[in-house]
């Protein structure tokens, strides 16, 4: 199994290749400028360094959301345009749930958390059991108070938060969970390509791919966009 994975759907971006299931290349960036100008270069870096050509791929994935709505939109457009050229599926990737499966061999809540700024996050709860994910919150866009007051109706477990957002509100969450809160170190609090990558690959063997078309991004917060077109029609 060949796939390449992309992820664009915050600050960071980065991409992978898997190579008969194992991966064997990553590049990221983590850099202040629009992830258009540097995608193309680093998924050129990771087919140049395994020696890889598109059109050799068995698949693409791409996170889906939630995230920055551009940068979602810039790898979206790049991996559907790939698997259109070359007729190859497409596994979307939540990104809340790439910041979780690194701790599928930890036991309790888990709570990836992406700032999505305006005050809110992106969020949701896992609980962590027997290497699987069960979700205990959907996602959604809110306060970090609302989010932590859900976690602490669930009891007195710990609960670990990685994320963007978590990073971002990590005194707020001590001081409101006591010593019941567990922070992900530092470069675990970034989706990796090579995550998203392992996770397609399971998507791929359980079958659960969409064509091209059929990928849209899960953005969950309306753009700004969207709600002045619709305050203009009401």
């Amino acid at each position: 199994m060949n796939l390449l994975a992309v992820d664009s759907a915050t600050r960071t971006c980065s991409v992978a290749l898997m190579q008969e299931g194992k991966i064997t290349a990553e590049f990221g960036a983590d850099l202040d400028q629009t992830h258009a100008r540097h995608l193309m270069r680093l998924i050129d870096a990771v087919l140049a360094l395994s020696g890889q050509k598109i059109s050799e791929l068995d698949a693409l994935a791409v996170t889906s959301g939630p995230g920055s709505f551009t940068g979602l939109r810039i790898g979206m457009a790049t991996v559907k345009g790939f698997a259109m050229a070359y007729g190859r599926p497409v596994c979307p990737v939540s990104c809340l749930e790439a910041l979780a499966w690194p701790y599928l061999g930890v036991s309790g809540l888990f709570c990836p958390m992406l700032d999505a700024r305006k005050n809110q996050v992106y969020a949701q709860v896992f609980c962590l059991e027997q290497g699987r994910l069960e979700e205990i919150m959907p996602a959604q866009v809110a306060g970090p108070d609302m989010v932590i007051d859900e976690i602490s109706a669930l009891g007195r477990q710990s609960c670990w938060f990685s994320g963007s957002g978590a990073v971002l509100y990590n005194e707020h969450i001590i001081s409101r969970l006591s010593g019941r809160a567990r922070l992900a170190p530092g470069v675990q609090n970034r989706i990796r390509a090579a995550v998203v990558a392992e996770m397609a690959g399971e998507m791929l063997r359980s079958g659960a791919v969409s064509d091209a078309a059929g990928v849209v991004p899960h953005y969950i917060r309306q753009s700004d966009a969207e709600r002045k077109q619709k305050f203009r029609g009401k």
